[in-house]
């Protein structure tokens, strides 16, 4: 529903209902529009001093005190300025927060404490109604402040005040004046756990969204936990006072406390806010945690205690909406499903459509593998779904796995509605590249077989550095990870700490799919990685796993990421079970894409998880593998395979493909895409692919172009709605930006090609849903407005589908459509122009460097001559003259 984001729980068949969404908001990003770099319009700065902000993050609600007995504090705090990337049409995604006036001292004072929080005030949140204090401390290891990461606190003595010479102790008899009490607590008596008793700690609950049942701190984790938590308890400043973190803000799907965007009984989505809190050099009793002796230094005490929530900034989010009720019976859910490539644009388009439709037709999404997309749109019962985006033709995919495309099914017409990339997405934070790396990484496809081959030590089941475990010999002369890989060092000379406390493997999803395969084409290009995957070792003298060679890689290109290497190990920890680790449990996959970025945003890593005697096994006994471990500041280096909009949505750092010797890397960007696209030729059905191993000069090889299938002996109703969806997926919904309707980041605009297209698919859509009746001798007379394409141009202006200027604006397409078929007819039938189902055409076919206007002219001679298709309803547009030709021609 917006650029920049990550779409809750996909696998989910969602219905986007917005009745009260008005006309398209114009909301242009200044963002990247392939890698969401930037700020959008609705980007915020707030500085500390000017006091907290209300709902409109302009108008001051409360200023600071300057008399307050907390000013101590006030020296650290006011250079404070804090800019936030995106505050309206929020969806699960990542903010960019950047910061600066902040002294630094690392985790002993000047870091950011960074939560969500909802609350329906124009004052802000309550310290109640946010997620923060996860029952896991997220703080790095070994550090004395775990009270800074939680909802507790010590309690100052009755009557005491802050003072920086005399600080008050807590009131335990003989705590510390280091525990840094709070004065101001507890602040009511729902600050005191019921269930401890404790008259010296305070505790904040946290009270879940729609709810009066607080949460202590010994019971959040039936609400969140440290692996799906967003809060950051520790955002450490440069050594210039300057820093920037990536915070992901969560929806109710994601965080059901907050229900951040659920529609609420006034019919508007629940907006949240951002509070975030900054940590210096004095605790809220006046202790100088450096002013005594630097090795009693870390701030103590919570965030949300009062005094330390008093210096907060809060800046208000809005919300897209992710839901809203219809009345029952109001519509039919129109269901499409498909590859995930395309799920960030649908749901913004979908949120539009149900939006304007008010509740009178519901669109749905659910992404599945692409043997689901053939087998729905091989059920004729009027069950399954009509539409499905792909980016291979439908039932192709079955010779992927020795088999045939079935010859039986229905008809299919295709229409392109996005292009966008497989990328390599990256969350890298060192000592060695100052914190967050915004350096693309480099890789060539060599290295890129080499992680997916579990050819480094590290990802072996049997090599087990804490027990000295060495592995197997045959792996003696490899790297333990990719980081150390001299191959990827003369790449990225940057980068010079990745590490090896972590597997450094990218997250990888278990399906088989197009997108796959064609990572493989582009790895297989090289023959440096193929030899490689031969068996030949590179210049350092690793080689690949013996189980991977055995699969013959480098032969030919497969569609899935195996775990082929057999090998379980235990390693001996108390309690764990034979046959031990095994593969797929130190490398466990990933269920899409949109997760897998997730996890690399968050650094929450699933790779390389330890034996837990308390975790829950999949038969239901007490003993597991742990889930992982986060990567804290200083200490990320996470990455894995997604796609450009997913890039986008988390502000992940891209990699640069390069050929063998490192050189003509190039990234994923408008113009490397754009050339890509060009160099694009159709397969057999007439779907345009780029081809990893010829993407043009300065083309990213891994290039995807999304079509809409649609099945084309569906209802009329079906098929104008279908038509509605892609009308507007190739009209408003090219325009990027960050509002509901609007063309997400990570996708490019379509070409004018492929936008003529397009509408030729809509002119055969319109003619299968409103046929011309037998002697009907006035074409022109269909009236039927459901579904209608008059309105597809790229500035949302009406007008002839075949005379809007499409897409982004470019040359006009000029009159009619092509015509085309809804099935391509065979060799011994193409006379008589009848469809052979089940193979698949597109309405036209765009041709890479011929014009819209000459390409019109191309396809007319071709149809003229070929009769191609000229059956049932696969005609013009009966009111087009060149369509009433054809409608001639046919008779």
């Amino acid at each position: 529903m917006s650029r920049k984001r990550l779409f809750g729980v996909l696998g989910a068949s969602i219905a986007l209902v917005l009745t009260t969404f008005g006309p398209l908001t114009v909301a242009h990003a200044a963002t990247d529009p392939i890698t969401g770099a930037g700020s959008t319009d609705s980007a915020v700065t707030v500085a500390w001093k000017d006091g907290l902000v209300g709902t409109d993050n302009h108008t001051v609600v409360k200023l600071r005190d300057p008399n307050s007995p907390l000013k101590f504090l006030y020296p650290d705090f006011q250079n404070l300025k804090v800019t936030v990337s995106q505050t309206e049409d929020l969806v699960h995604e990542a903010l960019d927060i950047t910061w600066s006036g902040l002294f630094n001292a690392g985790t002993n004072g000047g870091f950011l404490q960074i939560m969500q929080c909802y609350g329906d005030s124009s004052s802000g949140p309550d310290p109640e109604g946010c997620e923060f204090g996860t029952p896991a401390n997220l703080l790095p290891s070994g550090l004395a402040n775990a009270s800074a990461g939680s909802r507790e606190g010590a309690i100052c003595k009755a009557g005491a005040q802050p003072s920086t010479t005399a600080p008050p102790v807590g009131a335990e008899d003989g705590s510390s004046a280091a525990d840094g009490c709070d004065f101001q607590e507890p602040f009511g008596s729902t600050h005191v756990d019921p269930a401890e008793h404790d008259p010296n700690t305070y505790s904040i609950p946290f009270v879940p969204a729609g709810t009066d049942s607080p949460l202590y701190q010994s019971g959040l984790s039936s609400q969140f936990d440290q692996f799906d938590s967003n809060e950051v308890q520790s955002a450490i400043s440069g050594g210039d006072g300057t820093g920037e973190d990536f915070f992901q803000v969560l929806t109710a799907p994601q965080a059901p406390g907050l229900q951040c965007g659920q529609i609420e009984a006034n019919g508007q989505p629940r907006d949240c806010w951002l509070v975030i809190v900054p940590r210096g050099q004095f605790d809220p009793n006046g202790f100088q945690i450096h002013g005594i002796s630097a090795l009693v230094g870390n701030p103590n005490g919570s965030p949300l205690g009062k005094s330390m929530w008093d210096q907060r900034i809060q800046i208000h989010l809005g919300f897209a909406p992710i839901a809203q009720n219809c009345p029952i019976g109001s519509a039919k859910e129109l269901q499409t499903l498909g590859t995930g490539l395309i799920s960030h644009a649908v749901f913004s388009w979908q949120s539009a459509l149900n939006a304007n439709s008010n509740c009178t037709s519901l669109y749905g999404y659910e992404q599945v593998p692409e043997a689901t997309s053939t087998t729905q749109l091989s059920d004729t019962s009027g069950a399954s779904a009509g539409m499905a985006f792909t980016t291979i033709p439908i039932g192709s995919e079955a010779t992927r796995f020795g088999g045939t495309p079935t010859g039986t099914g229905p008809p299919v017409v295709y229409a392109p509605v996005a292009t966008s990339a497989i990328t390599f997405a990256f969350n890298i934070n060192l000592p060695s590249t100052n914190g967050f790396d915004a350096t693309p990484i480099k890789l060539d496809p060599r290295l890129i077989a080499k992680v997916l081959t579990q050819s480094y030590r590290l990802d072996l089941p049997d090599f087990f550095a804490p027990a000295n475990d060495p592995g197997p010999s045959w792996a003696s002369k490899n790297p333990l990870t990719l980081a150390n890989d001299p191959e990827f060092q003369r790449l990225n000379p940057n980068v010079q700490d990745g590490g090896a406390a972590t597997s450094l493997a990218p997250l990888l999803t278990e399906d088989h799919s197009g997108v796959n395969q064609q990572v493989w084409q582009w790895i297989l290009s090289d023959p440096a990685a193929r030899n490689w995957l031969g068996g030949q070792p590179d210049e350092n003298g690793m080689v690949v796993n013996p189980n991977y060679k055995a699969l013959s890689l480098g032969d030919a290109p497969i569609d899935s990421y195996p775990r082929a290497d057999p090998t379980c190990f235990n390693t001996g920890v108390i309690g764990e079970r034979d046959p031990g680790r095994c593969s797929i449990q130190l490398l466990p996959y990933v269920n899409s894409l949109e997760e897998a970025a997730g996890k690399v945003r968050a650094a929450n890593d699933p790779l390389g998880p330890s034996w837990d005697p308390a975790a829950l096994a999949p038969d239901g006994t007490s003993g597991w593998w742990s889930s992982g471990t986060l990567e804290g500041p200083r200490t990320t280096f996470m990455w894995t395979i997604t796609d450009s909009a997913n890039l986008a949505a988390f502000g992940l750092v891209p990699a640069q493909l390069c050929d063998s010797s490192g050189s003509s890397c190039v990234g994923p960007n408008s113009a490397s895409i754009t050339t890509a696209v060009s160099k694009a030729q159709p397969d057999s059905a007439g779907l345009l692919h780029v081809d990893p191993a010829n993407p043009g000069a300065g083309g990213y090889p891994l290039v995807d172009i999304t079509y809409a299938a649609v099945r084309a002996n569906q209802d009329p109703t079906a098929l104008n709605q279908d038509a509605a969806l892609i009308a507007y997926a190739i009209g408003p919904g090219q325009q990027s930006g960050v509002a509901p309707g609007q063309l997400p980041d990570g996708y490019l605009t379509l070409p004018d090609g492929l936008v003529t297209q397009a509408k030729a698919a809509l002119t055969t859509l319109h003619a299968d849903a409103n046929p011309v009746p037998p002697g009907n001798t006035n074409p022109g007379s269909d009236t039927s407005s459901a579904g209608d394409t008059s309105s597809v141009s790229g500035n949302g202006s009406t007008g002839d589908t075949g005379n809007s200027s499409a897409g982004n604006g470019g040359t006009s397409s000029g009159g009619g459509a092509t015509p085309s078929a809804s099935g391509t007819p065979g060799p011994s039938t193409a006379a008589a122009g009848k469809p052979v189902p089940g193979k698949p055409v597109l309405a036209a076919r765009y041709t890479p460097g011929v014009s819209p206007g000459a390409l019109r002219w191309i396809l007319l001679v071709v149809l003229i001559a070929g009769a191609v298709g000229l059956v049932g309803g696969g005609l013009l547009r009966p009111n087009n003259r060149i369509g009433r030709l054809f409608a001639k021609l046919r008779r």
